[in-house]
């Protein structure tokens, strides 16, 4: 049996290969014009969708991302080739309308003219010529990416939408109830059956360096607003990312309940007003791409609110933590992230694990397990975290869509 499956395998293997060497554009697509001219706006255009949505497995110079030539089957072709080079515009065109297996296709997704406009980019790849690949992306002159979307999990990353013209960002945060490892996790469908949290945000995109965020969280009813600068990008000769982000938050719950003669620790008589409500997240964040499958990050991040409540702990208004986020890339567009975060509140350490699945440059999905059911930093520092073992953990997803 073991054998036959060996057989079976290896013709399918095969089989696969000997369809792609034989896909072939119908006569009446070879026979297609492509409209465009070879001028800057439709090249620019072709090369923002390229590395956008074809970069991940054919490579940024169109010869093969090195990750995905050894590990897909058969492996990405390289586009500047001569048997690539060799079809006409309506062949290449035609192939990417269509697809084909691990090839997807983009019928419904570029209109007609983008996909005219990628066939010129890939034209223009060629005049390049070849060069010999780098052996991981540090060694390239060209940047490098350590991340490819604005957050991690809960963490901030350095990425920056990269961006000519007007770009949107979309991103959902989900996180169910806390659940033990008992009959309970049954009953309550691993948590979905609990209470959750989410958060909406949307990003902005002003520059190649600079962006804005607005967002919704539900626990504290939170409206908030963030901003991220580029200081430096990791390239041949720069070994790391580094960005600044800060985020202020404004809770929106009702005021705390308080006596008449309610006062300050310093004596001074209380009084609820609207700087009570103002939270803030200051961050520096660095990472950096250590090879094709992983990456990694450090981040310095104070925490403040201007409004502490007496508690028999004594909590400060602030939390200094160290948030480390690390991602690895298991597949042609998956990977597993790892968020720790360190902190200086005693009950609150949380750890967060991701299952990603990135459809493109544009899209990624992540199946989330965490001890905190908190998404804005302002609220996650300040409420203690569950314990894996003994308190259960909570299960959610992210969403990121960039339009």
């Amino acid at each position: 049996m073991g054998k036959k499956l060996i057989i079976l395998l290896i013709g399918l293997s095969f089989f696969n290969l000997k369809a792609q060497d034989q896909w072939k554009a119908p006569q009446d697509a070879k026979l297609l014009q492509n409209p465009l001219n070879d001028e800057a706006p439709v090249l620019d255009k072709g090369e923002k969708i390229f590395k956008s949505l074809c970069a991940s497995c054919h490579g940024v110079d169109g010869t093969g991302d090195p990750v995905m030539v050894k590990t897909m089957n058969p492996p990405p072709a390289d586009l500047t080739s001569k048997h690539v080079q060799q079809q006409t515009d309506g062949e290449i065109y035609w192939k990417i309308t269509e697809g084909n297996g691990l090839m997807a296709s983009y019928k419904s997704i570029l209109s007609e003219e983008e996909r005219w406009a990628v066939v010129k980019y890939i034209r223009k790849l060629a005049k390049g010529q070849h060069v010999e690949k780098p052996k991981h992306p540090v060694e390239k002159s060209g940047e490098v990416e350590a991340f490819s979307f604005s957050q991690l999990i809960n963490a901030k990353t350095t990425h920056i939408r990269q961006t000519d013209g007007f770009s949107l960002g979309f991103g959902i945060q989900h996180r169910f109830g806390a659940t033990k490892f008992n009959n309970d996790m049954l009953k309550n469908f691993f948590g979905l059956d609990l209470a959750s949290n989410i958060r909406f945000n949307f990003e902005f995109p002003v520059t190649k360096k600079l962006m804005f965020e607005v967002g919704r969280t539900r626990y504290g009813k939170f409206y908030d607003l963030g901003g991220k600068y580029l200081l430096t990008k990791q390239t041949g000769k720069m070994p790391v990312s580094i960005a600044v982000y800060e985020n202020i938050a404004v809770t929106t719950e009702n005021p705390p309940q308080y006596s008449e003669d309610a006062t300050f620790s310093d004596g001074r008589k209380f009084e609820y007003k609207f700087m009570h409500r103002l939270y803030y997240d200051t961050q520096l964040i660095i990472s950096r791409k250590f090879c094709d499958r992983f990456s990694g990050e450090i981040a310095a991040e104070l925490v403040w609110r201007n409004l502490t409540p007496a508690t028999p702990d004594d909590e400060k208004a602030y939390v200094i933590a160290v948030p480390l986020s690390f991602r690895f890339k298991t597949g042609l567009k998956s990977a597993i992230d790892l968020e720790i975060m360190p902190n200086t509140h005693k009950n609150t350490m949380p750890i967060s694990l991701a299952y990603e699945i990135a459809s493109s440059g544009n899209h990624v999905f992540q199946i989330t397990i965490t001890n905190s059911d908190r998404l804005l930093a302002q609220n996650l520092f300040f409420n203690p975290t569950v314990k894996y073992f003994k308190d259960g953990f909570m299960l959610g997803f992210n969403l990121i869509r960039y339009f």
